[in-house]
């Protein structure tokens, strides 16, 4: 194990990951587990996010995947229910926003869809898991953190990806805005 692992352990805290069931989102949950935390991994590709958990059984690690669509938030809840109900009553004190999808096409091509499903999962997606988050932790009165991944296009621009920039700039001032409210209930989000 290396030393920054050695250094923020977390025994004894439960994290979930958004986006889990590739890329980043698949990194984070595993050095998450390798600093000791209970894992929940969310993602709607649900075959993929069982290879995960599988693998970080395999390893001695606690991990379970919950389905979950970030753009829906009845699945949100539904997410945060199996959580609470696997944990006994308890909502995870870390959380990951790192769902998110991109289009890469021209400006000229792009759809309202294109838009939509961009804006949704990055922006909205992460909103609706941090408000859940924050109720279920002011709910049961712990302090925890969110961390909502953002991208050096939130601030500088690339082409073909506009909606993609457009989502990840709101995602910043969105996490600046959630910190600002929610820091009095003890949750910190960077």
């Amino acid at each position: 194990m290396s030393a920054a692992i050695d250094t923020f352990r977390l025994d004894g805290r439960l994290a979930l990951v958004t986006g889990a069931s590739s890329g980043l989102g698949r990194h984070f949950a595993r050095t998450l587990a390798e600093a000791g935390a209970r894992l929940a991994v969310a993602a709607r590709r649900a075959d993929r996010l069982a290879s995960l958990v599988d693998e970080l059984r395999g390893q001695g690690h606690d991990a379970f995947a919950v389905p979950m669509d970030v753009t829906d938030p009845a699945s949100v809840a539904e997410a945060f229910d199996a959580i609470a109900r696997r944990e006994a009553g308890a909502a995870p004190d870390i959380v990951v926003n790192n769902a998110g999808v991109a289009v890469g096409r021209p400006v000229l091509e792009q759809t309202p869809a294109d838009w939509d499903s961009v804006i949704d999962t990055n922006l909205k997606g992460a909103w609706l898991v941090s408000q859940e988050a924050a109720r279920r932790l002011t709910g049961v009165q712990r302090p925890g953190a969110i961390v909502n991944i953002a991208s050096i296009t939130g601030e500088r621009v690339a082409g073909g990806v506009a909606p993609y920039c457009a989502s990840k700039a709101g995602l910043l001032q969105l996490t600046k805005g959630l910190a600002l409210e929610l820091a009095r209930h003890g949750i910190r989000v960077n």
